[in-house]
């Protein structure tokens, strides 16, 4: 299978994507750091990423030290202190930048130290810069909105996916299998039913698969600290770790009662480096499986270069769920800039989409705006009040959006005004086949035998005019029509309706009837 390549001219492709994503009912997201990158955080090979500025960092570094030994050779001999503009520790020259990410950097004390100075400012940066989280963290959140996504697997640490108001938490669990059932989509929505237990319950929507930078776990007994907790960044800022405040509460009451001391763990971010497992791997592998399981309809891969070694399996296991579907209809997509290499992937990638994360999400939404939910008009009681406070704000054919962040949900429609009444139109049954009643020749008995019935039983003409026509009954031995119209007469004739009687249409008798009149009869 040849991976099809999209590009941002060939509309054509984006719409078949674009119709996918709206058929799906399961879709399953796999980000890397290229949807964060334009917040203003560096992804890691690119040539102004994590990796490129630590190396520049490095030779920076070099060279003001071999020119601050230089001068100070020249001056004296004293040793020169170092300035406040000096890191607080050296990058040497064998430290790569992959190197800070691997777990054998805890064998050297150097670059642990740079790691955490690394770590601690870029934890800086992202709390300081980043304001709000980007179009692709809000199009994962209308996946889930919608109730088409699975779970989202990212490699970030930014945290970004919480403050697009997805949840991270793993105690959560895998959520309800049943949300994804019909009987539970035709449901009214309810706050409580997405709550741990409920039917729409989708548990842990965001697996952060190489951690977070939101606490700090002790490397001892894996408890976890916050940041600012007793200047834990300042000391991490420092390339120093600080000490776990449980271990030396635990140390502590064992030597107020006279027993030997215990080892007091040092605290570290919690983030997972390559080579290392997961402090929660079980949970992870336990939603894993339980997705794997759901047999979702797309996978969708943005901004990552798919290089890591575990997230390469990942991939390809969800892809083989998702080309299982009956049919064929099953597609994985794949968003970056970077190609994939056609020998690995040619069997898992369906579409390969070289553009931005949040480009394409524009894309999407100008060939299938349907994807995102429309914020309606709130239905307010028709009073006058609310007409006047309704008319101001809201423009004329555009829904209010409900926050400055969802306006790309804002979709011209035809607003119509709630507080008209329209009579709803009155719906005439017509009969199946009009029949034609017999002329009423002016027979005297029939007009006596009419006249003596309206004596027994008067009837107000004002109120037979104004009451709806009703349907004569028949006898039960004949065959009638269900919806027969009478003659439209304000006077209707005891004769008409002997007639309409007899002239029933019938498959099996169709003879005309006559009536005989004998004037001389009297009553």
């Amino acid at each position: 299978m040849v991976i099809l390549e999209v590009s941002k001219e060939n509309n054509r492709q984006l719409q078949n994507i674009a119709n996918t994503l709206a058929a799906a009912k399961k879709i399953i997201v796999v980000t890397g750091a290229g949807i964060s990158t334009n917040c203003g955080i560096p992804d890691f090979r690119s040539e102004d990423g994590l990796y490129s500025l630590i190396q520049a960092q490095r030779d920076a570094f070099s060279t003001r030290r071999s020119t601050e030994s230089q001068r100070n050779v020249q001056s004296s001999d004293r040793p020169i202190s170092a300035s406040k503009s000096t890191p607080p520790v050296p990058i040497p020259n064998n430290i790569k930048g992959k190197d800070l990410f691997d777990s054998m950097l805890w064998k050297d004390p150097v670059s642990t130290s740079v790691f955490y100075t690394f770590i601690a400012s870029l934890r800086t940066k992202i709390r300081d810069d980043i304001k709000k989280p980007t179009p692709t963290h809000r199009f994962i959140r209308t996946l889930r909105d919608t109730r088409k996504l699975v779970r989202c697997y990212t490699q970030n640490i930014d945290g970004l996916e919480s403050e697009a108001d997805l949840c991270t938490d793993l105690t959560r669990g895998k959520g309800n299998r049943s949300r994804f059932s019909r009987k539970s989509i035709e449901k009214p929505k309810a706050a409580a039913r997405f709550l741990p237990g409920g039917d729409l319950d989708g548990g842990c929507e965001v697996i952060q698969l190489h951690g977070d930078l939101k606490v700090l776990r002790c490397m001892l007994c894996q408890q976890t600290s916050k940041w600012e907790e007793n200047g834990n960044h300042a000391i991490l800022l420092n390339g120093k770790a600080p000490q776990c405040r449980l271990c030396v509460a635990a140390d502590r009451r064992r030597q107020d009662r006279g027993k030997r001391g215990t080892k007091i763990g040092t605290l570290r971010p919690n983030i997972v480096l390559y080579g290392e497992e997961h402090p929660s791997a079980d949970a992870v592998g336990n939603i894993t499986a339980h997705d794997l399981a759901l047999a979702p309809d797309v996978l969708l891969i943005l901004g990552t270069s798919l290089h890591v070694h575990g997230l390469k399996i990942l991939v390809k296991e969800f892809a083989k769920s998702v080309h299982a579907r009956a049919g064929g209809n099953g597609k994985v997509i794949f968003v970056n800039f970077s190609r994939p290499t056609e020998s690995v992937w040619k069997d898992v990638i369906d579409y390969w989409v070289s553009m931005d994360c949040d480009a394409w999400v524009g894309a999407m939404k100008k060939h299938r705006s349907d994807i995102w939910p429309v914020q309606r008009e709130l239905q307010l009681p028709a009073t006058k009040s609310n007409r006047q406070q309704s008319s101001k704000s809201i423009p004329k054919g555009l829904s209010p959006p409900k926050t400055q962040e969802d306006k790309e949900n804002a979709q011209l429609e035809s607003v119509a005004t709630p507080y008209s009444k329209t009579p709803r139109p009155n719906v005439l049954i017509s009969p199946r086949k009009q029949t034609t009643p017999l002329q009423d020749n002016g027979s005297s008995f029939l007009n006596r035998v009419k006249k003596a019935a309206s004596a027994s039983n008067p009837v107000n003409e004002q109120t037979k005019a104004d009451s709806p026509l009703q349907l004569p009954t028949p006898p039960s031995t004949r065959r009638r029509e269900r919806f027969q119209t009478p003659t439209p007469s304000k006077k209707r004739s005891l004769a008409l309706t002997y007639q309409d009687m007899f002239a029933t249409p019938s498959k099996r008798r169709k003879s005309n009837v006559t009536v005989l009149e004998d004037s001389d009869t009297e009553l």
